[in-house]
């Protein structure tokens, strides 16, 4: 049998379930190829993420069906130490990797997955190493290039600077037996850490993005709240899907609307997705007499995204990774940063606008263009979703994929 533990931080279980992203789940199994899985978060039960379940205390298995276990890490190991959090934080992650190492041996898993090079690298790494098990790592971001970005670490509360970062980096990925990458940039970040190049596999977005994003824009249902079907009638509206970070740049979105709306444009800003530059992205529009022009979704299911991003006009990206596939899937015509992976897919006056990084004057007048000729919109936006298609095509990268895990020799 070929069982697969796939060590994962995107989301929680109770994130997944709310917002509707059972997809993410259902695609480990490869179509098949995999027999079990074993899906792991090594802090799934966050105080904060996941407030209705106890935060400390042992690992908790969860079998969401016959062939597929969740395994949810805790914040803490015991109530006692609930004062000395950062003791209790360590215990739970020494315990975890614990209970994981027995899983992986009793179980006759084949093949550990990390979906990054930090915290779910390190963990596979160590599993890895104590069972004799290959580890694939994936790539989830050119982290030097957001680190030099935002002058912080990643993950600063656990590895606090971003030297060490790079050290844990340097770790996992030159012991790594597989590293899939999503895009050439990417590939380039892990073989400055260490990769040997013929080790690395491009293996793009595709098949990590719901199915409901490939139907036809103009063939998806309609909003289903009125209000809200009235809202997006009555202007047009640049979306940004993302969560709302310093390190995404969420807050030049923002800048964007601001630039546009002294031009006398009636155009509004939707933000679909959270984080801590809302409050203060509401508190600037509120002081600039913008609050009516800016719509705030927060986190909302992948139904709901799907039938919301046709009735906009175009998408503002100043850097998204999935999300940028999701908008073009959708039509919309993109303005973009050109960081990370995002030049790949726009492309000036062919998908969209492609600016010079952190220039928010250039990403304002791109968009400003685009709200202006609906023609244009149109052309870009189609040329976004063949090229989406083209690139991502989801079977393929599947197919990719276990192709690149077949050549490790260690599955049966």
């Amino acid at each position: 049998m070929r069982n697969l533990l796939y060590i994962d931080s995107s989301y929680t279980l109770s994130q997944i379930r709310a917002r509707g992203l059972e997809h993410v789940l259902q695609v480990r199994f490869l179509d098949g190829y995999f027999d079990r899985v074993w899906s792991v978060h090594p802090v799934d039960t966050h105080p904060v993420s996941d407030p209705d379940t106890a935060s400390v205390g042992p690992v908790v298995f969860e079998r969401l069906d016959e062939s597929h276990v969740f395994v949810r890490g805790r914040y803490g190991r015991f109530a006692a130490l609930s004062r000395i959090a950062p003791l209790n934080a360590l215990l739970a992650l020494v315990s975890f990797v614990r209970a994981l190492i027995k899983l992986v041996r009793r179980e006759k898993i084949t093949v550990i997955r990390a979906g990054d090079p930090l915290l779910c690298g390190l963990i596979g790494l160590l599993v890895a190493g104590r069972t004799g098990t290959k580890l694939v790592v994936r790539i989830n971001g050119d982290h030097d290039m957001i680190r030099a970005n935002t002058g912080m670490p990643i993950m600063p509360s656990l590895f606090r600077t971003g030297a060490i970062e790079n050290q844990v980096e340097r770790m996992v990925l030159s012991r790594a037996d597989r590293v899939f990458a999503p895009s050439s940039n990417y590939s380039d970040f892990a073989v400055r850490k260490g990769t040997p190049p013929d080790r690395v596999s491009l293996i793009r977005y595709g098949n990590l993005i719901d199915t409901r994003h490939l139907s036809d824009p103009a063939g998806r249902d309609d909003v289903n709240a009125a209000d809200l079907r009235e809202t997006l009638g009555a202007r047009l509206w640049m979306v940004h899907l993302g969560r709302l970070q310093k390190l995404k740049h969420a807050e030049d979105c923002y800048e964007v609307l601001r630039l546009i709306a002294v031009q006398n444009s009636d155009a509004g800003l939707l933000l679909i997705g959270d984080g801590p530059l809302r409050e203060t992205i509401a508190a600037r529009a509120e002081a600039d007499g913008l609050s009516e022009r800016i719509l705030f979704l927060g986190n909302i299911e992948q139904d709901a995204i799907t039938r919301i991003l046709p009735r906009c006009t175009l998408a503002l990206s100043p850097l998204t990774g999935r999300a940028l596939a999701e908008v073009a899937f959708a039509a919309l015509p993109i303005v973009a940063y050109d960081l990370d992976w995002q030049c790949e897919m726009v492309e000036t006056d062919v998908t969209g606008v492609l600016v010079p990084a952190g220039d928010i004057k250039a990403m304002a007048e791109g968009a400003a263009r685009l709200l202006a000729d609906s023609a244009m919109r149109e052309k870009l936006g189609n040329e976004a979703r063949r090229r989406a298609f083209d690139m991502l095509d989801p079977q393929e990268q599947t197919r990719k994929e276990i192709e690149a895990y077949a050549s490790m020799g260690v599955l049966p």
